[in-house]
Order: structure tokens, then C-alpha cells, then sequence
């Protein structure tokens, strides 16, 4: 499956791409080859060192022969060395000049040793053990078959030492076997019996150790390709889980339905790499499926309009809660209407049941022009996405439902709400004959309770219609200084009255808010309003209006007022909630004015954060988004 925009080139991040080249043992290669000229300073100074050694124990051993092949290996050597050093491809990291500079130091190297296995004793030499680490070098930095030739060529050369020297064609052997310093060398002429039988062991040990190496490195090689696909899957699969987990916040904010199940089905789509979707709900009636949001369908596809599940066995199964996968759209009794589904190109499909709980929502449908696009893991994954979406939808009607509800009782309710409320205030002045001082002490009351519920009345009113769909687009460049000058006014005014010190510092200079003035001004006199009505006589209210970063103005309110249990904090955003010390204080209120500051900030995209200690005081930060400078000067 394809993987999300954005995501396309996940498998080429540097770990994936260090996975890569450790499982084809590239890495190992490019970090060996100069490693073996490091070491090859070691080995050419031991093996100076040890000739002299056997020098002084045997005056008669090849001193020149062997020393001048120590400084041939010194020669090639420093040559390999500033070849790297100066040298510009190296430095592109291409695989095959670090294959050739290996081939060329391997057979340099066996070249030498065989120098110095024919001045130790030919096949008799202890050297000759050291060219098995040559076959394993090949076989770990290099194919198989050039470890199986390395091998061959080593056979074949020990073959033509041993002949050359039984035929005595070359010169006398090394002196090294001759001298009574090493007995157990002793070089007397074997049977020809002896030295094949010595041969074979040899061969044998070859063969086996480029046979062993050359299997653990293929065996090393197929795991590590095990692993280069289970981590392409991982990234596949985290990059389908960031892109779904950025669809459920993006649905989680949609106050429209419609805004939600078109997010749906154009992430479905992008997610999973196909050609299109859909979320067929069903109607009024109960039977029939209506497509209430489409994405990559051609009108002609939609134009039938609604589906009978009587009459679509497809999604007769479907809403009776089973999913279904159609790898090749060639059953035509799976469907009302299979000629359209061939003419819309979709080879394949999946559709999943919106459910919540026991209750079926409607269908989830996605389609690929390609046959047999949908695996398992593929399945799995929408199964995931259609259960969330099933919820989003049920959670946002349910919260629709509610809102009309509240928007419709507030509505009702506000215009005999208002005439009782006039009429209270006829009978307590006395337009319709005298009142006595306790008639007129119960109608205050009356009046009071009153005003407390057309507060609660307008609060619903603008919770309502701001949850109905707010509109993003009303969010203009504001003056907060203005704003809150208009505000200043009013509270310092409420505060000095209930003799309560308010200090109000705006920052110079302070920048355009992205908002709306109605808004601005809710959000301002919601909080200040809660600090002075809960700082007791003597207290202080201390209003911070200033810029924070090129992006954000801080708007703080902090004071000493109650403060709020700790135990309380984390309701104090869910509708209708006031702290049990706050109705004790203040009898009035609503419980909706956090409510709706929470949402102000949501809807404009600023934050809210509450830190709070019973009886040292509350302190409430806001972060407002500045307006961009081009609607600043629009």
C-alpha cells in the first residue's frame, strides 16, 4: 500500500538506511578495508620482529629473503594508504570501489604470505594456517564466490609449491626446517602418500571454512533482510498511526458533521493509498443507506442515490455486522449496481460496519483500482479507523442533539423569562397598588433568583449557538488594548466598591490578537469578573495584558481570593460545575464561565492554563494568538 503524504520517504531516514547497509554488509566493508591497513603496520612490524628473533636462534635462517618481504608488504602498504587518504571515491561512500580496494589487498596480501611460506617450509610452514583468515575475510567483505575462488586460487598454489619442490626445481628448502633449533620441523623426504593425505586435510580445512563462513554470511544476510522488512513495515505502520492519530484530533475538533465524515473519508483514502471512500448512513426509515460523504467518486457513481439493503447483499451483510473484503469485483450478485461499480474502475474493496456498541450507524467503504490491494494488516487498520470514526460520529450527533436542545429551551424560555421578570418589577414599585415592606423584601428576592436565571438563560444561549458551528472565518485582527480598557473601566470600578485593590498592566507595543471583539471581551470580563466576585474584602486582582513571543500575547488574571481544591481543578471546564467553596461565598452563578472561556480560547487557538491553592489564591493564563502580519494590515 502506498503510504501517507508526507511519509514517502520514511524508509529513507538514516537508521533505516544504516539498517540497510549493515544487512548487505556494505557497512562492514567500507569500515574494513581501511581497517586492514591499519593492522597490516602491526602485522608487517611483528613478523620484522619475529624474523629476527628466529635470526638470532638460527643464524643460518633467510634473514634477507624474508626481511625483503616485510618491506615489500611495507611498500604496497603505504601505497593502499595514500590511496585512501587522497583518493575521491572513497568519499561517495560507492559500494564497488571499497569491493576492488579489498580484492587488491587480499590478493597482495596472499601473494606475501606465500613468499614467506615458500623461506619457511613450504606446505611444512606453521605459516601456512594464515591464509584460512584470508578466506574468511573474503567470505565476510566479499560474494561467496569470490571467497570459493579466493580458495581454489590458495589450493591451487599450495598444489604448485609442493610440486615444484618434490620435483626440485626450486631451490632447496627454507633453512628454518633444517636447523636442530626446531626438530619437530624436520623436512626428511615423506612418501608421496604422506603428502597427499597432508594435502587433503588442507584442502578439506579450506573448503570447510569458506563453506562455513560463506553460509553464517548468507544466513547473517537473509535475517538482516528480515529485518530491513519488518522495519520498512514498522515505519509503514507508525507512519499510518501518526497520520491516524492527527485525523482522530483533527475529527475530535469538527463541530459539523458533515466537516467530520468528509475528514473520514479523505484520510481513509490518504492513508491507505487508494483510490477513493465512502460513509453511506442510514436514512430515517431504517432501510436504506444514503452516501452522506464521498471521497475520489465520480458523480455518475453517486448519482443512483440511495442503497436498498434489502436489495444489496453487500450491505445487507455488512449492517448486520460483518466485514467485507472483495479482492476482484467480478460477483455481480454481491451487488445492486455492479455494472457502475466496473465503470468507476474499482478492481477491490472494503467495507466495515459504523457501529457503537450494538447500534449500526451505516457503512465504511474503501476502493482500489488495483486487485487484491487490501492485506491483512490493511484490514486491521481500517477496522481501527471505522470503530473511531463510528464514535466521533455518535459523539457528535449526540453533542448536536444536546446543543439544540439547550439553544431551543434557552429560546423558549427567555421570552416569558423576560415578561415575568418586567412584571416582578411593576408589582414591587407599586404601579398596581401598595406593597407592604415584607411584600416588597420577598419580590426583591424573587427578582434576584430571577436574574440568576436570565444569566444562565444567555449563558446557554451562547454556549449554543457558538457550539451550533462557529465560524472561523469571523476571526479578525483586534485591538486587545482597547478591549481591555473598556473592561478596566468597568471592574476597577466593581472591585474599589467591594474594596479590592486591581491593578491592571497592559505592555507597550502589544500586537494585533487573532479574534473576534465579542469575543475578546466575553473572555476578558468571564475571568477578571471571577477573581474580583471571589477575592474577599482587602484582597488584590492583578490583570497582566502583554506580549510573549512573536506568536502569542499573554492574558494572566491572578488574585487572592479562595482558591479552588485541587480535587475540583479538573472539572472546572465541564459544563454546569462550580466548587463547593464557591457556592458557599457566592450563592449566584451558572457554572458555564469557564465553560466558555475554554471554548473562546479553542475556537480563536489560544490555551488556558489554572494553578490554584485554597485559600492563597487563584492564577489563570491565557496564550492568544497574534494576528499575521498580512491581516494585521489587511
Amino acid at each position: 500500500m502506498a503510504l501517507p503524504e508526507g511519509t514517502q520517504d520514511a524508509t529513507r531516514e538514516p537508521g533505516y538506511e544504516l539498517i540497510r547497509q549493515q544487512v548487505f554488509f556494505r557497512q562492514e566493508l567500507i569500515e574494513r578495508v581501511y581497517w586492514l591497513v591499519q593492522i597490516r603496520w602491526i602485522a608487517a612490524g611483528a613478523a620484522a620482529g619475529g624474523i629476527w628473533i628466529l635470526f638470532r636462534l638460527e643464524t643460518r635462517f633467510p634473514l634477507v629473503p624474508t626481511l625483503l618481504v616485510v618491506l615489500g608488504i611495507l611498500a604496497y602498504n603505504t601505497v593502499l594508504f595514500l590511496l585512501w587518504r587522497r583518493s575521491e571515491v572513497f568519499k561517495s561512500r560507492e559500494i564497488r570501489p571499497f569491493m576492488t580496494f579489498a580484492h587488491v589487498q587480499i590478493t597482495l596480501d596472499l601473494l606475501a604470505l606465500y613468499f614467506m611460506i615458500f623461506f619457511t617450509g613450504g606446505i611444512y610452514s606453521p605459516l601456512l594456517l594464515f591464509v584460512i583468515f584470508h578466506i574468511i575475510l573474503a567470505g565476510i567483505l566479499l560474494s561467496s564466490l569470490s571467497c570459493y575462488l579466493y580458495s581454489a586460487c590458495i589450493i591451487a598454489a599450495t598444489a604448485v609449491l609442493e610440486v615444484l619442490d618434490r620435483f626440485s626445481i626450486l631451490p632447496e628448502r627454507a633453512l628454518l626446517l633444517q636447523s636442530s633449533a626446531f626438530p619437530h620441523f624436520d623436512a626428511v623426504d615423506r612418501p608421496l602418500s604422506d603428502i597427499l593425505i597432508l594435502f587433503g586435510f588442507f584442502v578439506a580445512a579450506v573448503l570447510i571454512t569458506a563453506y562455513l563462513t560463506t553460509s553464517i554470511r548468507k544466513s547473517l544476510r537473509q535475517k538482516g533482510k528480515n529485518l530491513l522488512k519488518i522495519s520498512a513495515e514498522l515505519d509503514r505502520s507508525n507512519a499510518k498511526l501518526t497520520a491516524l492519530y492527527d485525523l482522530v484530533k483533527k475529527m475530535g475538533m469538527s463541530a459539523k458533521l458533515q466537516e467530520l465524515m468528509d475528514l473520514a473519508t479523505r484520510g481513509a483514502a490518504g492513508i491507505l493509498g487508494v483510490k477513493g471512500a465512502s460513509i453511506k448512513l442510514l436514512d430515517n426509515s431504517g432501510r436504506k443507506l444514503v452516501f452522506a460523504s464521498t471521497f475520489g467518486l465520480s458523480e455518475n457513481y453517486l448519482a443512483k442515490g440511495a442503497v436498498d439493503i434489502e436489495r444489496s447483499p453487500i450491505n445487507r451483510r455488512i449492517m448486520e455486522g460483518s466485514f467485507v473484503s472483495v479482492g476482484r469485483i467480478d460477483e455481480a450478485e454481491y451487488f445492486q449496481y455492479p455494472e457502475d461499480i466496473r465503470k468507476e474502475g474499482i478492481a477491490s474493496m472494503v467495507c466495515l460496519p459504523l457501529k457503537v456498541e450494538k447500534t449500526a450507524l451505516g457503512v465504511f467503504c474503501v476502493y482500489s483500482d488495483v486487485s487484491y490491494s487490501f492485506d491483512d494488516a490493511d484490514i486491521r487498520f481500517f477496522s481501527l479507523l471505522s470503530d473511531l470514526t463510528a464514535l466521533a460520529v455518535d459523539s457528535l450527533r449526540g453533542e448536536i442533539s444536546k446543543v439544540w436542545f439547550l439553544q431551543k429551551a434557552a429560546h423558549q424560555l427567555k421570552s416569558p423569562f423576560s415578561a415575568v421578570y418586567s412584571l416582578m418589577k411593576v408589582l414591587r414599585k407599586g404601579y398596581l397598588g401598595p406593597v407592604s415592606d415584607k411584600q416588597e423584601d420577598a419580590l426583591l428576592k424573587c427578582e434576584k433568583r430571577l436574574e440568576m436565571f436570565g444569566k444562565l438563560v444567555n449563558d446557554l444561549l451562547k454556549l449554543g449557538i457558538r457550539r451550533m458551528g462557529p465560524d472561523r472565518s469571523a476571526l479578525l485582527p483586534v485591538d486587545g488594548t482597547k478591549i481591555m480598557a473598556a473592561v478596566m473601566e468597568l471592574f476597577q470600578s466593581a472591585a474599589s466598591q467591594k474594596k479590592v485593590k486591581a491593578v491592571f498592566e497592559i505592555g507597550d507595543s502589544l500586537p494585533l490578537i487573532l479574534a473576534n471583539e465579542d469575543l475578546l471581551d466575553e473572555l476578558f470580563s468571564n475571568l477578571i469578573s471571577n477573581s474580583v466576585n471571589y477575592t474577599p474584602t482587602g484582597g488584590e486582582v492583578k490583570v497582566v495584558l502583554k506580549p510573549l513571543s512573536p506568536e502569542r500575547v499573554k492574558f494572566e488574571v491572578s488574585d487572592t481570593g479562595i482558591g479552588i481544591p485541587e480535587r475540583d481543578i479538573p472539572r472546572l471546564f465541564v459544563d454546569f460545575f462550580r466548587a463547593e467553596n464557591a457556592r458557599e461565598v457566592l450563592e449566584e452563578g451558572t457554572g458555564l464561565g469557564l465553560v466558555i472561556v475554554k471554548e473562546i480560547l479553542d475556537f480563536i487557538g489560544g490555551t488556558i492554563t489554572l494553578r490554584s491553592k485554597v485559600g492563597k489564591g487563584t492564577t489563570v493564563t491565557c496564550l492568544l494568538p497574534v494576528a499575521a502580519k498580512e491581516e494585521s494590515e489587511q
